[in-house]
């Protein structure tokens, strides 16, 4: 079952659904069991490795909550998904020819936003939970990122390396949307984080036209 979305996932969803037709096609299931044997496992280990694991081969299950159209699907990353570790699993040699990804636009947003990261994230589960203490050990007093810092932040940026990884491998054209992106409205710099609050006609004509570059985009990258 999917999560339920936030105002800000719900509005640009609607947003989208005012010109594209939905879908429900997907299997939303990713396992990284999946990727043991492929030609991508040895960049998967490698981006679990610099993240300072337990296991040899982490075995994780999740459905991905993809807002799912006709010819692609979108995530919109909240504040949690930038900081230190996303950042670290965007070293990964895999983002180098995934050429439809803002790969410079997010590392500078994982170092420019990561004080936004603690603001939202450093109650449980965000911080610390079960699950992410099995693959990242303990995590460190809330808001504390010193030493093994926050299991449950570890945890989220390698499911969305999983995710970029395994999506080019099940041939979903995923496109990324950050809260921290922003579009010129009214000569000013609006962010997504501010326009989908309560997006107004303006706004929802904006997001549409940035949509529709970017959906271009992802057919640059070979499948």
């Amino acid at each position: 079952m999917n999560r339920k979305r936030n105002i800000r996932e719900e509005n640009l969803h609607n947003i989208l659904l005012s010109k594209y037709l939905p879908s429900e096609e997907l299997n939303r299931s990713f396992d990284t069991m999946d990727l043991k044997g492929s030609f991508s496992e040895k960049i998967f280990l490698e981006t679990y490795k610099s993240l300072e694991v337990r296991e040899t081969f982490p075995m994780i299950n999740f459905n991905v909550s993809f807002m799912e159209f006709g010819r692609f699907c979108v995530l919109l990353d909240e504040s949690i998904h930038f900081n230190r570790y996303r950042a670290k699993t965007l070293r990964s040699s895999f983002y180098e020819n995934l050429t439809s990804f803002p790969l410079m636009k997010y590392r500078s947003a994982c170092r420019k936003y990561e004080v936004e990261c603690l603001k939202s994230g450093t109650s449980k589960p965000a911080w610390t939970n079960y699950e992410a203490e099995i693959h990242f050990g303990s995590s460190q007093n809330s808001g504390d990122l010193g030493l093994n810092g926050s299991s449950g932040w570890k945890l989220t940026a390698f499911k969305d390396f999983i995710i970029d990884l395994m999506a080019r491998q099940k041939k979903i054209r995923l496109l990324r949307i950050s809260v921290w992106e922003d579009l010129m409205i009214n000569k000013r710099l609006k962010k997504f984080n501010e326009m989908l609050m309560s997006p107004g006609k303006a706004e929802t004509e904006l997001i549409l036209k940035y949509v529709d570059r970017k959906v271009v985009g992802l057919y640059a990258d070979d499948f």
